[in-house]
């Protein structure tokens, strides 16, 4: 019995099938990781394109917010990126304390108005909140419900002759 390696030819399989196979499970674990950071940004924000400058964007959407009754907080970027106070938004599952914005960009010609929000759960009467999350359209009641909010807010918005 000899301890001697074989003098058998290595066999060793081609490179391109290995290379083929990492690719495809860098692909699948990519696939997979997608759907751990959930939905699209679509369904996290309302995008609404309008043929009026930016500066008319501006105006009709503070406008908007205001008629709705949201308070406009007033910053140095409240123009562009214009967010109302947190309003406490009373749901059939619970109440929670909500944040809306828009973020406006454009020329003098078109714009483009994105709005989104974000909501804390209140709990024990409002003395705990929970964590902050985004509105988002879902089929969780409270965040339907906040997410009917703001595309009204998109409606509004995005209808002539205000």
């Amino acid at each position: 019995m000899s301890l001697a390696p074989s003098l058998a030819p290595s066999v060793r399989a081609p490179a391109i099938p290995r290379r083929a196979a990492a690719r495809l499970l860098l692909a699948l674990a990519l696939g997979g990781c997608a759907g751990l950071f959930g939905r699209s940004p679509e369904d996290r924000a309302i995008t609404i394109d309008l043929p009026i400058s930016r500066d008319e964007a501006i105006r009709r959407t503070l406008a908007t917010f205001r008629v709705q009754g949201y308070t406009v907080r007033e910053s140095l970027t409240s123009g562009t990126t214009p967010e109302t106070e947190p309003f406490v938004h009373d749901g059939q599952d619970g109440d929670a304390e909500a944040v809306f914005r828009a973020e406006i960009t454009g020329s003098g010609r078109e714009s483009r108005v994105v709005l989104t929000g974000t909501y804390r759960r209140r709990q024990l009467a409002g003395i705990v909140r929970g964590r902050e999350r985004e509105v988002r359209r879902s089929d969780d009641q409270l965040e339907r419900e906040l997410w009917d909010r703001l595309a009204n807010l998109g409606l509004v918005i995005r209808r002539p002759g205000r």
